[in-house]
């Protein structure tokens, strides 16, 4: 019976191996993570919180507990459980909470727990996360299970820097260099996906804006290349700094940007494009010796359903060549122009 159950171990620990050292999104793979501690340490649920060490800020994590899959971070507090892994950089073990000096954590009380190990997540010395696993019912969990969950926890170790340097090469694959925005190729497909949605039935309206910046072929011809470069950057942080996280900026190209502005029609997108554009021509830049302002021309128009991606980006620089043509740093909405056109 003992073999038997040393060759189950044996090829769960292969499998886990196999699978969370696949390469993949972290969410995904933290989600794997706290499914195989479950699995293989037969408990109610389990948990991984990432934490950075340095500052003891807790950023990430992942629950197989349905009550707290979206506060995973609330209960985290100073001189807790994670707090104590992460400092003492050793496994804890409580066999009942009620006699242990966590027992009055109300992330205990609220979940039933009546047991429960957590062990640190150590990459090139640091620790990087805090994996637990917890269990409703009273059990003493042995010298052997302790050691599986740490196991688990080494493979995590390398499976999650995996991850991270996964996120940051496609951060690179969907951002612009130069000013750190999206590109055009990830809001297209965000783009699409939404007329998709839209088109299923999705009661939705949002607004896209064509940023174009007046006459900056002078910019680069009277300052350089190097100034112009910096001004681009700082026309994308004038951007992101005015418009809400769930709105999405990217750098079209050259000295044009689009941004989706999610949930918004076109006429409250012609505000959030005087905003910006205000923002833009009311700041002097100085770089050295050059100092000058710079300004923009705006198109805006709606995204609904019943349009596709042709139709809007068609729409977007009608209004941004009537801008353009009425004398430049202004907005226009497409729809005025094409009610005049009809």
């Amino acid at each position: 019976m003992e073999k038997d159950y040393l060759r189950r171990i044996l090829r769960a620990l292969v499998k886990i191996s196999q699978d969370i050292n696949t390469l993949k999104p972290l969410d995904v793979l933290l989600d794997q993570i706290v499914a195989l501690c479950d699995k293989l340490l037969s408990t109610s649920y389990s948990s991984i919180i990432l934490v950075d060490e340095e500052t003891m800020q807790w950023t990430r994590g992942a629950t197989t507990d349905p009550l707290h899959r979206e506060n995973i971070h609330k209960y985290v507090r100073e001189r807790g459980t994670t707090y104590t892994i992460v400092k003492t950089r050793k496994p804890l073990v409580v066999n009942d909470v009620t006699k242990s000096e966590f027992g009055d954590h109300p992330f205990l009380s609220e979940s039933g727990v009546v047991c429960f190990m957590g062990t640190p997540i150590i990459h090139t010395d640091k620790v990087i996360a805090v994996l637990y696993t917890f269990s409703k019912k009273p059990r003493m969990f042995t010298p052997a299970e302790l050691e599986l969950l740490k196991f688990l926890a080494e493979q995590a170790a390398v499976a999650i820097n995996n991850a991270r340097l996964y996120e940051r090469l496609n951060e690179k694959s969907i951002k612009d260099e130069l000013t750190g925005l999206y590109n055009y190729v990830y809001l297209k497909s965000i783009l699409e996906r939404e007329l998709e949605k839209m088109n299923k039935g999705v009661e939705k309206v949002s607004g896209l804006l064509y940023v174009d910046l007046d006459d900056f072929s002078d910019v680069n011809q009277h300052y350089g290349v190097k100034v112009g470069d910096e001004v681009l950057k700082y026309i994308a942080f004038i951007i992101a700094s005015n418009i809400r996280k769930i709105d999405i900026p990217a750098r079209y190209g050259g000295d044009e940007f689009l941004i989706l502005l999610d949930g918004i029609d076109e006429y409250e997108g012609k505000l959030h494009a005087e905003k910006i554009l205000n923002k833009i021509r009311l700041e002097p830049l100085s770089f050295g010796k050059a100092k000058f302002t710079v300004t923009a021309s705006i198109g805006v128009t709606g995204i609904r359903k019943h349009k596709d991606l042709d139709t809007i980006m068609k729409e977007a620089d009608v209004a941004l060549i009537e801008a353009k043509r009425k004398g430049k740093n202004g907005v226009e909405m497409a729809s005025s122009i094409f009610k005049e056109t009809d």
